[in-house]
């Protein structure tokens, strides 16, 4: 996947798509804005979504994965066509994910979570029919990659601030590393998601997936800013979900990954908000953008302190996430 090409303009792009589905094309719509890999192509009574990758081998494997994950009935969009530039796919719609979970509107939040957990439940099933696991790479194995992972904290406190937490590295990274056997997602997040017109979650960008030990794709869903849940109310939900033999190992796991997760999610926001400033949240959720918020972050930090509650290693971290939170408070002017 080392090659790289251009990007195609909007009026190239608009031949293929016209090409592509032999009409004319009326506009182009740039959802998450001008820079992002995917567009709306507008039709005359309908619209698709245009995706391209500056990688075409990255493009090659994501096309492969939609097939087969669409072949399997999993929540995903339609391939509606492809040519060597650029492939094509069904128009889920503007309701995203992190809208619905930030203002949930007549369906209360813990619907709405239970919808997406369902749905990546039944995506990690379908990738298993798809035999996926076979397909995709292997991610976050190395005890390189895991030592990073749990080094995390020490760059953020730099960043906030504050006094680093005192963790034993060596048993969190046994912990951390596991076999990387089930397909996943990876960048579950719920802006890459969205509620179709049947109130089923979808789920696209697919560029990134892979395999490893399985409950990372529920850590990126439920570490997000904008998920709205704390641990004690997750906990029961996937409990119900996950199958009884692998069920305590998994949310053992997830108790761990989640923590640095959210670690992670927290020096990210601090990186855009030392960049740009502190964002609106509705504009961050209409364009996809990280939701670089006080009230956001704050609420991160206490769903944080609740999760490394929950296990002796990652216990340290608790009153650490509730320091970031004073030094949010304290940037908020």
């Amino acid at each position: 996947m080392s090659e790289k090409q251009d990007m195609l303009t909007p009026d190239e792009l608009a031949r293929e798509a016209s090409a592509c589905f032999s009409r004319p094309v009326e506009k182009i719509t740039a959802p998450g804005g001008k820079s992002r890999d995917s567009v709306r192509v507008h039709f005359d009574g309908f619209s698709v979504i245009a995706t391209q990758r500056r990688f075409p081998g990255r493009m090659r494997l994501e096309i492969e994965v939609l097939k087969r994950l669409t072949r399997v009935g999993a929540p995903v969009p339609r391939l509606l066509g492809q040519t060597e530039r650029v492939f094509f796919q069904q128009d889920i719609g503007r309701d995203r994910l992190s809208g619905r979970l930030f203002n949930a509107g007549d369906i209360s939040p813990e619907d709405v979570v239970s919808r997406a957990f369902k749905s990546l439940v039944k995506l990690q099933q379908a990738g298993k029919e798809a035999r996926l696991q076979g397909l995709v790479p292997a991610l976050g194995v190395t005890q390189t990659w895991v030592r990073g992972l749990v080094s995390t904290p020490l760059a953020a406190s730099e960043s906030y601030g504050i006094s680093p937490p005192h963790l034993d590295d060596s048993a969190l990274i046994r912990r951390l590393v596991v076999p990387a056997q089930t397909f996943i997602k990876w960048d579950a997040r719920p802006g890459n998601a969205a509620i179709g017109g049947d109130g089923r979650v979808i789920w696209f960008d697919w560029e990134h997936c892979g395999r490893r030990q399985g409950m990372e794709d529920f850590a990126w869903l439920a570490g997000d800013e904008f998920f709205p849940l704390e641990s004690a109310s997750v906990i029961p939900v996937l409990h119900d979900l996950l199958v009884p033999e692998d069920r305590d190992e998994n949310l053992d796991y997830l108790t761990y990954f989640i923590t640095f997760h959210i670690v992670q999610r927290l020096t990210i926001i601090y990186r855009q908000f030392a960049s740009d400033g502190w964002d609106d949240p509705d504009e961050a959720i209409r364009y996809d953008n990280i939701g670089v918020d006080p009230d956001l972050a704050i609420a991160l930090c206490q769903r944080g302190a609740g999760w490394a509650d929950r296990r002796a290693l990652t216990r340290p971290l608790a009153p650490w996430f509730l320091e970031i939170a004073k030094a949010i408070e304290g940037l908020r002017s």
